[in-house]
This record gives structure tokens, C-alpha cells and sequence, in this order.
């Protein structure tokens, strides 16, 4: 196992130009508590803006049998950070 292996996007999970050691402060794309972005999903070249993600914790994943019921969870979430 490499000690310092090339990050993926946590978008589309193709490689980025970064390595898991480099400093944040470094690089391009960075979303903090989420992970790294490539360059094409940072810039969006579709939509010219930044695709909104959200965290889900394993525990509501994997608790949660239901999709539709996991599913209306995310999108609860998703209301609570827009403040709707």
C-alpha cells in the first residue's frame, strides 16, 4: 500500500493532481469535511457553478433499510443547510 496515494475526486472518482499528504492550504478544489475535487468538477464546465454536497454518516446509511426513507433523510438534510 502506497503511504501517500493520489487523491480522488469525490465527485466523479477520477484521479487528481494532489497526493493524500499535500496541504490543503495547496491546492485547488478542496471542500473541507468532504474531500477533494478535480479540476473539471471544481470548475463545472456545465453549469458554471459548484454542485452542492452533503454529508451522510455511515451509521444513517447503514441503518437506514428503507432508500425512500434514506432518501427523504438526505433531502431533509439537504433543506436544514439552506436554512429552508
Amino acid at each position: 500500500m502506497e503511504n501517500n496515494p493520489i487523491e480522488r475526486c469525490i465527485l466523479c472518482d477520477k484521479e487528481t493532481q494532489y497526493r493524500f499528504n499535500d496541504h490543503i492550504d495547496y491546492r485547488i478544489g478542496y471542500v473541507e469535511g468532504a474531500g477533494q475535487l478535480c479540476l473539471h468538477c471544481f470548475n463545472n464546465d456545465r453549469q458554471n457553478e459548484m454542485k452542492v454536497v452533503i454529508k451522510v454518516d455511515e451509521d444513517t446509511i447503514l441503518n437506514t433499510p428503507n432508500d425512500m426513507e434514506l432518501g427523504g433523510m438526505v433531502r431533509n438534510s439537504y433543506y436544514r443547510t439552506k436554512g429552508l
